[in-house]
């Protein structure tokens, strides 16, 4: 167990920013007009999750790889920020690691993709349980992108493979724990701005076909 939290230490690292919370305990910012002296300083660790979907609407579900923390379990398309990343830098980079790690074309038309659909949603701050039973804080940036790409070349050291499940099974495997989240009711907000975004990418096809 020592060994995990030394790996997350150190994968983290670069990718801690300082958040504080009010005496209610509501994540608040440097900018705040809540006093120095009511707030308490936490590490949050900084991470990007993706609902990506093909263009049936099933979403692309990682299995972990073998290298990967909690091997086996089920995730979305997700990774740290590192150094001076924005989010979407993050994401981008983290899609075309995990789905497209093959030949410099594959991962050009990956990252265009991405540029060009990928669509940020609601950031969360959740709490998880790790393997030592002790609580990491991680504020999560979601977003969504409908691909028309085939997953050509997956990075099998983080990942072991895909799955395409239906979008509301997934919703349902991620209020039931299935999926490496932690679920609390605001992923209700987020599931909402996916079926949206779905919505709107099935309008855009069926005027392609008319």
């Amino acid at each position: 167990m020592t060994q995990f939290r030394e790996r997350i230490k150190k994968e983290a690292e670069r990718s801690f920013y300082k958040v504080y919370t009010n005496e209610k305990g509501r994540p608040v910012y440097d900018t705040s007009i809540v006093s120095p002296e009511k707030r308490k300083t936490y590490q949050h660790i900084r991470t990007v999750s993706c609902f990506v979907m093909d263009e049936n609407g099933n979403v692309l579900v990682e299995r972990r790889g073998k290298s990967e923390t909690e091997p086996g379990e089920l995730d979305l398309v997700s990774g740290h920020i590192d150094n001076n990343e924005t989010p979407t830098q993050a994401m981008i980079r983290e899609y075309v690691e995990e789905l497209h790690n093959g030949s410099e074309e594959e991962q050009k038309r990956a990252r265009n993709e991405a540029i060009q659909n990928l669509k940020k949603l609601s950031e969360l701050d959740l709490t998880f349980i790790n393997p030592e039973g002790k609580q990491d804080k991680y504020f999560i940036q979601f977003y969504v992108l409908q691909t028309k790409l085939k997953t050509e070349t997956i990075k099998v050291e983080e990942v072991e493979k895909i799955e395409k499940i239906p979008l509301e099974k997934v919703f349902e495997w991620i209020r039931q724990g299935k999926i490496n989240l932690q679920y609390d009711k605001r992923f209700e907000k987020i599931f909402q701005e996916v079926r949206e975004y779905a919505q709107g990418k099935n309008k855009e096809i069926q005027k392609e076909i008319a």
